[in-house]
């Protein structure tokens, strides 16, 4: 008796047959011996051609039982051929006790690779790559130049928080007056405009990402989903009172510029920490003088997803400045060369001004109107200090963050 046995039943080869034991040969060393025992004389006897076509020795046959009774075994030794070239799998692991499956846990079992081969293909976090598969030439393949601490958290908490348009209150965003509607409708279409930057920065990253970075791609993604129901949920409100507002020039000056930095540290300073940080801000003020209830839900629920963005880049950016002592210099060029592109940009467009002024305002009353002006006023210096603050987080010096919040684009983003 062989220490190998499995029964088969009534199974045929072509149904089921054949996967049995296929599966119970994984647990057979090259040149050990599985007995297969069948209900089936036909099913032996095609079962012993079967197993020298599939690589294996046909080791004998016998008879257990007799009559109706009897049970057929089939000997197979097994042969040195394997199915898939590559290694053998590990044994199985212990999983984890309790608790949710994360990154961290069942699926990240080893740390992130500090390099990864830019040839390897798409192959998930703990599998065995085959031999044989296409080449690919991936991009970003160093770990330190893309990740982020806490990054699997901050993938889990994107997972955790999605919402969709249906969590605005729409049938709030109509009855305004004339002057009020047409001043959201412009800071609406301004904040889409401005998220569809923020939508194909990390969305050109994507592609170029080394499958062994799951935790990037999955963040990246995230962003992704993000900025796109951004875009869907204030190109809605911008419409849904019956208004219209501009596409600034200006605006697209400044985003241009964001969109040819192709740098993924870069990108993550001008964007994630400036940009998107800046918008925390603009967004926090739209939420609290919003003149409806669906404006002011955008808002807040834009804002949850952009302290991600903010707190992803912030980690990036002061990961890769720990770590690396030239690239403080480059971050500052990047930013001192987009600043140079924006020169003709003295300001933040006065049609957003104006339009942030009167939808704070609700009337045209003076007293309403300077109230809102000095708001307004107010929302640049809080940018300003808030800039200060994140550049602080993210490691710079309190010269050089002062020097970087002076570049930052008018445009905001």
């Amino acid at each position: 008796m062989t220490a190998h046995r499995v029964d088969a039943g009534a199974l045929e080869l072509g149904a089921g047959l054949e996967t049995l034991v296929r599966a119970a040969l994984q647990n057979v060393p090259p040149g050990g011996e599985l007995e297969v025992a069948t209900a089936s004389r036909a099913a032996a006897f095609e079962l012993a051609g079967w197993a020298r076509v599939a690589g294996h020795e046909h080791a004998g046959d016998t008879t257990e039982g007799h009559g109706s009774n009897a049970t057929f075994v089939v000997l197979i030794k097994r042969g040195g051929h394997a199915a898939v070239l590559a290694p053998p799998l590990p044994r199985r692991a212990r999983p984890p006790a309790g608790g949710e499956l994360t990154l961290n846990g069942l699926r990240r079992v080893e740390p992130a690779p500090e390099h990864a081969d830019p040839a390897e293909g798409l192959v998930p976090i703990g599998a065995v790559a085959e031999a044989g598969a296409p080449a690919y030439e991936w991009q970003l393949n160093d770990r330190d130049r893309i990740w982020a601490a806490r990054i699997a958290s901050l993938v889990e908490r994107a997972a955790r928080a999605q919402w969709t348009s249906d969590d605005i209150p729409w049938e709030a965003a109509v009855g305004l007056p004339e002057h009020v509607e047409a001043a959201v409708a412009q800071v609406m279409t301004y904040i889409a405009q401005n998220e569809y930057a923020a939508l194909y920065v990390p969305a050109r990253f994507l592609p170029q990402v080394n499958p062994r970075y799951a935790e990037v791609l999955q963040w990246l993604a995230s962003h992704v989903h993000d900025e796109a129901r951004h875009v869907e949920v204030f190109t809605k409100r911008a419409l849904a009172g019956g208004a219209r507002g501009y596409a600034l020039a200006s605006t697209e000056l400044s985003l241009h510029s964001l969109l040819e930095e192709h740098d993924f540290s870069a990108a993550a300073l001008l964007l994630n920490v400036l940009g998107e940080g800046t918008f925390l801000d603009l967004l926090r003020f739209v939420e609290r003088h919003a003149p409806d209830a669906a404006t002011a839900a955008a808002a807040r629920l834009a804002h949850h997803d952009e302290r991600r963005h903010v707190q992803f880049g912030i980690a990036h950016v002061r990961g890769r400045l720990e770590r690396s002592s030239d690239e403080r210099e480059a971050l500052v060029a990047a930013a001192e060369a987009r600043a140079a592109k924006l020169t003709s940009l003295s300001g933040l467009n006065p049609v957003v001004t104006d339009s942030l002024v009167l939808m704070a305002a609700r009337s045209l009353r003076p007293g309403d109107l300077a109230e809102a002006g000095t708001a307004v006023r107010g929302l640049m210096q809080t940018m300003e200090r808030n800039r200060v603050r994140r550049l602080a987080a993210a490691g710079f010096d309190r010269p050089t963050a002062l020097h970087l919040s002076d570049l930052h684009t008018p445009n905001l983003m």
